[in-house]
């Protein structure tokens, strides 16, 4: 009985801890890799050069709906829209999309009825940089050989070939992947490169199974970036990738949170929130969307915690340039003008671990979704063992003191008892 009252209360400050955090399912939709692109429109047969790729799934609420969008033509682009409409359905113009003009790409890809709210993340650039100083820090490569590309090499995403998504994607998983074709690689001719793109959507509340075993909601999808086999221009390369933050409107900004523990990313103790925060006075309630991650890489595919390596994140920024050659520039089309655009470099290693050369693998892994960014909460198990480490010395102090007192106690009733009854007395 003692067991089961010690489990409910542990239970019960496990909940004070977390708090009130609502939980709910979303019923998922099966993927679906190019919808309504077929034989009869001329783009959509594709070949080796040009695959169109899109995967689309949408994730049923009890209130609400998100559709997310995935798509590598032109630069990879994850785009997500909110409703509360039972009927909205996904409507691309194959044609404008696919066309050689990018301008004809306007408003190509739309949603009927209209969302309530969109957002969408573009990963526009691939930089490598000659870290000579080892830094493991962009902004410590002199700007003067920024400018010369001696030490740089950048790489557009919109430009690389990737291979049709069906080869490598699981639909019946929600799960599509993007990788760069054999054909143009852009790594110096070695077939064995790829540069690939994962993204997995979930309809509940959980976290992953290998590190850093982020927490994923129902409102959210993982992305892991993975650089395999790619040949380095520089003896002492490292890689960095630049992202932009597309929403309808919100503010952006990049905000790191510490925590006490450590339990599910073993000697990682902060996690990264890039967040499109819509919350105002007079809209108090309006939900944003956010990308978030744990400042850590790893450099071999098993992610092993002996092979990991730091991820830095630089300031954000307002912008107002995206590729053409995207589902962002598609979707939002002419609304561009007003929509809330932030851009970041994200780059990869740490001062003394031998650079991307020693692996040539680096895999990161982020959470991109609608709402509040999920929080890592001490778990029940670390609570047994705080209360554990706190209780037991405060328990012996309490059982000891209670010892001493009623051994002093006993002591005294003795001696009061045996100066009350006996004769004797002293020899001196």
């Amino acid at each position: 009985m003692e067991t089961v009252h010690f489990l409910i209360f542990i239970q019960f400050l496990a909940s004070l801890v977390q708090g009130d955090v609502p939980v709910f399912n979303r019923t998922l939709s099966v993927m679906e890799f190019n919808p309504g692109c077929n034989a009869s429109i001329s783009p959509c047969k594709g070949n080796a050069m040009d695959t169109p790729n899109i995967a689309y799934t949408v994730a049923k609420g009890p209130k609400d709906s998100l559709h997310y969008v995935f798509s590598s033509i032109g630069a990879p682009t994850i785009l997500v829209a909110k409703t509360t409409k039972t009927n909205m359905k996904l409507k691309v113009n194959w044609t404008k999309l696919l066309s050689d003009n990018v301008t004809d790409m306007k408003n190509s890809v739309q949603f009927s009825p209209t969302p309530d709210y969109s957002f969408a993340v573009v990963f526009t650039k691939l930089y490598e940089y000659n870290d000579t100083d080892d830094h493991a820090n962009i902004t410590q490569v002199p700007l003067l050989d920024k400018l010369n590309m001696s030490q740089w090499v950048v790489r557009d995403f919109k430009n690389f070939t990737w291979e049709d998504l069906s080869l490598n994607s699981d639909a019946k998983q929600n799960r599509a992947v993007f990788k760069t074709s054999m054909i143009n690689v852009p790594f110096k001719n070695n077939t064995n490169s790829s540069v690939s793109f994962s993204m997995q959507v979930f309809g509940t509340d959980n976290r992953e199974t290998i590190f850093p075993q982020l927490k994923y909601t129902a409102n959210s999808t993982l992305i892991d970036l993975e650089l395999n086999e790619v040949t380095p221009s520089f003896l002492q390369s490292r890689y960095a990738v630049e992202m932009v933050f597309l929403s309808g409107d919100g503010k952006a900004g990049i905000k790191e949170s510490r925590s006490i523990d450590d339990e599910y990313t073993p000697g990682v103790f902060k996690t990264v929130d890039w967040k499109m925060d819509r919350h105002t006075s007079k809209q108090p309630q309006e939900l944003g969307s956010f990308v978030q991650w744990k400042p850590v890489c790893y450099l071999t595919p098993d992610r092993d915690r002996q092979n990991d390596t730091k991820v830095k994140y630089y300031p954000s920024v307002n912008t107002t340039v995206v590729p053409q050659k995207s589902l962002a520039y598609a979707y939002y089309g002419d609304q561009l003008p007003t929509v809330v655009m932030s851009a970041t470099n994200v780059s990869f290693g740490l001062e003394k671990d031998k650079f991307y050369n020693k692996f040539n693998y680096t895999v990161w892994t982020s959470v991109i979704g609608y709402g509040t960014p999920p929080a890592d909460e001490i778990s029940v198990l670390v609570i047994v063992v705080i209360i554990a480490g706190l209780g037991t010395p405060v328990l012996v102090i309490v059982v000891g003191g209670i010892y001493v007192c009623v051994k002093k106690k006993t002591k005294l009733k003795v001696k009061a008892d045996f100066g009350a009854e006996s004769s004797y007395s002293a020899i001196n």
